[in-house]
């Protein structure tokens, strides 16, 4: 016996230094605490008031004294079973000093000592050694003792124990920190709600269906929440909290991302974990995830399951408002409350509508107008010629440059310009960009008086635009009766002329082929290029609004710059000149794969087989393919003579 004691001394002083200075925590088995305390009492005057050392000076009086000064010093004590199980009473009523208490598989009805602890203790573990709370929170174990406050306790965990509920024994630790309750079979966690200075908690491999409702104080001090391994479907009591920081979620049962709109409000966020729920299955789901953060997480560096957000992640971040928290009122709340359903009575606006008898008419004049000048109505009456004669296609081919005629602009054969004529009101055809050039006459060339900048470039008009503009010229001249108004309306203004840009396609529906993020060099702005199976778009990185649209059959060219890297130049069929040509810079993790996508979508065209043609001119017969062109026709040139007069031979 005094040999295991000399030995476990020995052991002892190697790390008494660090064990009394609060380095290193002592951690005792059972037996050997049982040993501790068995020399202590045979070797230590009980009766005195003060311990003394006995006058017998033996080895085994002076280990029991080193005991006794290392146990009164201790800080951190860890308690562990040994190999012999054992029903004995622990007995740590001499740890007088401690701060932080470690039990495992043990069980606590049979420690004596903690109840004098309750005061000073800061941190309190227990795994596999706990059936109820209670028997340490309240009874203290072996001490039996009633309910009283746990005043410095600032960590507590409770994890591997079996705990099905807890009550409400938590309201005797209001200074807990930090609580975790982990790998339990809780199904309701309520009683955190007690704890206004909690930080971190930890609920992970439990039953939970939802997330705990937090409300109080804690829903502003939580920073920590960890919830993974459950059964969770619904995060909405999770609009309540404020300012997390970390939050997993993973390894549970979110389907949809919708449900992640509960938690877009979390401005301070950091780090989400959503792997292991089926919604993290989905191809695009880190993409959908961005748009339901909060704008701020694109400013730090933010981490989704360990993995923090690229460029074009960052950029889709806040697109999706946060929702509208409705925060149930505290009963210390109830004077605030009272005082801002006053204010908001006070500010509602009341109006009182007066009805008009039938029998009372009241006689407006219309507003006058400014006379609209001969020479518009004389080259509207044109257009609308025009448009009656060539039917849909009024804009294409001899009827447009008519209609250049009309507005005395000079004619091209490729494209319409907008540089006005001479005066003269004739135009030229450009047959052959190289070749000669043919006049070509047409009827009503010539208006007196035209005015040069009195319309744009007739192409860019759209049809729409042309026809609210004459419904506008219309009601302004039309005359209004005055027996028939009782009231003068005044005509809205009208909208902007409906572009191409967007048809109502959601960026966000899983359905593009790919979203790149480029910066268009000519305007140096980054923008989003969206390759569907038919279209080529271009949308704002910041609402995600569509600026530009072209069909995949629009495509001419895509070639890459000589001298660049990763710049990619697309060369488009289109009217519009501000979209004929595009040129983008991508990553270099992209590049490849945006420019594969269109040479793909540009071999896929369909070109029309070759045709034979006869000159009217020379009589010469030549074949030429021609090329699929949507808004551009294909001037068909004489190779012999460079005469545009030929016709098409079977």
């Amino acid at each position: 016996m005094e040999t295991s004691i000399h030995q476990l001394t020995n052991h002892l002083k190697q790390v008494a230094k660090d064990v009394i200075s609060g380095k290193q925590k002592l951690c005792l088995s059972t037996s050997c605490l049982k040993i501790i305390n068995d020399t202590m009492d045979a070797n230590l005057d009980a009766n005195s008031s003060f311990q003394t050392i006995q006058s017998n000076k033996s080895a085994v009086v002076r280990d029991a004294q080193f005991f006794l000064d290392l146990i009164g010093r201790t800080a951190f004590l860890k308690l562990i079973p040994d190999t012999i199980s054992t029903l004995d009473i622990i007995d740590i009523r001499r740890f007088t000093n401690l701060k932080m208490l470690e039990i495992h598989k043990l069980d606590v009805n049979l420690i004596v000592g903690i109840q004098k602890l309750r005061p000073q203790l800061q941190e309190l573990v227990c795994i596999h050694c706990l059936k109820n709370v209670d028997d340490i929170l309240e009874k203290c174990g072996g001490d039996h003792s009633s309910r009283y406050n746990w005043g410095e306790l600032k960590k507590a965990k409770f994890s591997h124990n079996d705990l099905e509920e807890i009550n409400d024994i938590f309201e005797y630790t209001i200074s807990l920190h930090m609580l975790d309750l982990s790998h339990n079979r809780l199904r309701n966690a309520k009683v955190i709600n007690q704890l206004p200075n909690l930080k971190h908690l930890n609920l992970a491999y439990n039953e939970l269906v939802t997330p705990p409702a937090i409300s109080g104080h804690v829903r502003n001090r939580l920073q920590v929440l960890i919830l993974n391994n459950n059964y969770i479907e619904d995060l909405t009591p999770l609009t309540a909290v404020n300012n997390l920081i970390h939050l997993d979620l993973s390894n549970n049962l979110l389907v949809d991302h919708n449900c992640l709109l509960s938690i877009s409000h979390l401005i301070s966020l950091q780090c989400l974990y959503l792997k292991g729920n089926p919604l993290a299955y989905h191809p695009y789901h880190r993409t959908l995830t961005c748009n339901y953060l909060h704008k701020n997480t694109a400013t730090v560096r933010f981490l989704l399951d360990g993995v923090a957000l690229n460029k074009t992640e960052q950029c889709l971040v806040g697109s999706l408002y946060p929702v509208v928290k409705s925060q149930t009122p505290q009963p210390h709340e109830d004077n605030e409350m009272e005082t801002s359903t006053t204010s908001s009575t006070q500010a509602r606006k009341v109006r009182n509508v007066k009805i008009r008898e039938e029998h009372v008419v009241k006689k407006v004049t219309p507003k006058s107008t400014p006379p609209l000048s001969a020479q518009h109505l004389e080259i509207k009456r044109q257009v609308e010629q025009l448009k009656e004669e060539y039917g849909e296609k009024w804009l294409y081919s001899d009827s447009g440059l008519m209609v250049q005629d009309v507005l005395g602009f000079e004619k091209s054969s490729i494209l319409l310009s907008s540089t006005p004529s001479d005066g003269t009101g004739q135009g030229s055809i450009n047959t052959d960009p190289v070749g000669d050039i043919s006049n070509y006459e047409t009827p009503n060339s010539t208006i007196n008086g035209a005015s040069k900048d009195a319309f744009k470039t007739a192409m860019e008009e759209s049809p729409i635009n042309t026809e609210a503009k004459e419904s506008q010229t219309n009601n302004v001249n039309s005359e209004v009766p005055e027996e028939s108004l009782e009231a003068v309306v005044e005509p809205s203004n009208l909208e902007d002329p409906v572009s191409d840009a967007s048809d109502g396609e959601d960026v966000f529906s899983g359905g593009e082929e790919g979203i790149f993020l480029a910066t268009n060099t000519e305007e140096s702005h980054q923008v989003f290029v969206v390759l569907t199976e038919s279209h080529i778009s271009e949308r704002d990185v910041t609402t995600s609004k569509e600026k530009a649209r072209w069909h995949v059959n629009t495509i001419v060219t895509c070639t890459k710059p000589d001298g660049t890297e990763n710049v990619v130049k697309i060369e488009f069929d289109t009217l519009r000149r501000d979209r004929r040509q595009r040129t983008y810079e991508l990553e270099e993790a992209d590049f490849n794969n945006f420019y594969d996508t269109v040479m793909q979508k540009l071999s896929e065209q369909k070109h029309d087989e070759k045709k034979t043609y006869q000159c009217m001119k020379c009589s010469e017969t030549f074949s030429v393919k021609t090329i699929k062109a949507i808004f551009v026709e294909q001037s068909i040139i004489c190779p012999k003579c460079n005469s545009n007069l030929v016709v098409e031979s079977t």
